[in-house]
């Protein structure tokens, strides 16, 4: 990170890693900046590995903003790429496919502007228009999870400097934002009421499936490299919510669904053969849908 002037710094840095994202970062940036004073935020986007044009589109979107490019794959890396840049003490780290705008920025670095926070989140709603009835079934049973229930540390958080230096130098890894909470107790990190943003989930049952391969395959990472386990109790909570399906006989459908699926993905996992070097699935079908909504 660069040494700066606390008195001339702009409330936050915003990082925006960014894989082929030409379809969705105008939107993405557009809502960012609609309402931005000048120099109140440090946006800083990283296009990496791209095989479109996110990095013109980027800087045609938003000219305030620093755009990065780099060869080298990978979400951590264009993360430290950012990070690198940055001229503030407060971080935002926020997914190039989600729509957020100024005051809801404003709101998420408040905790840690005023000290009662070393990291902050919001609330995750899913649109869940145009996807598939067995998509939908998966969510409503995922949505009742501690995961979500107290909150979504993913997509959209923030965190102070000396919060972010616990977890440098940062590792290449699939889990990001679950590598990040993780180095927070709960009284460390808030929940910030009055911040949201919206997810588009994948479309239909193949797109899922590649996600939730990837989430697993992040969990599995963590594990294997020993980093440390979850300081706020929301893992060992996650039973009492499958008992609460479990006793709703109108949520069985979705918890069959939500069982079915993540078995069905460990035993794709544990078939799987070793693959070198960078892999990141993807769903692009949500992309798809963002960008006829918006435009």
């Amino acid at each position: 990170m660069n040494v700066f002037n606390a008195q001339n710094a702009p409330r936050a840095t915003v990082l925006i890693p960014a894989y082929n994202e030409a379809s969705v970062i105008k939107a993405t940036l557009a809502k960012v900046c609609a309402d931005m004073h000048p120099g109140e935020f440090e946006i800083i986007v990283i296009a990496n590995a791209c095989h479109d044009d996110t990095a013109d589109v980027a800087s045609a979107a938003c000219p305030a903003a620093t755009v990065l490019s780099t060869s080298t794959p990978g979400k951590t890396n264009a993360l430290r790429l950012g990070l690198a840049q940055a001229n503030s003490s407060i971080f935002v780290f926020l997914d190039a496919d989600l729509l957020v705008d100024t005051d809801t920025l404003r709101a998420l670095i408040a905790p840690l502007e005023n000290g009662t926070a070393m990291a902050s989140f919001g609330r995750m709603n899913i649109d869940l228009t145009g996807c598939s009835a067995f998509v939908k079934s998966f969510y409503a049973a995922w949505s009742q999870s501690p995961y979500m229930q107290n909150g979504k540390f993913g997509g959209l958080f923030a965190m102070t400097q000396k919060g972010l230096e616990r977890a440098l130098p940062l590792p290449d890894l699939i889990a990001d934002d679950e590598y990040f909470s993780r180095h927070f107790s709960a009284s460390e990190k808030t929940l910030v009421n009055n911040v949201s943003f919206t997810a588009h989930p994948p479309r239909s049952l193949p797109d899922l499936f590649k996600v939730r391969k990837r989430v697993r395959r992040g969990t599995q990472q963590l594990k294997q490299m020993n980093i440390l386990p979850r300081q706020d109790g929301v893992q060992s909570s996650a039973p009492s919510a499958l008992k609460s399906l479990v006793l709703n006989p109108t949520k069985w459908t979705a918890l069959m669904t939500y069982v079915g699926l993540s078995l069905s993905v460990r035993a794709a996992l544990a078939f799987e053969k070793p693959v070198s070097g960078f892999k990141w699935e993807r769903d692009d079908s949500s992309r798809s849908f963002i960008q006829q909504k918006e435009f």
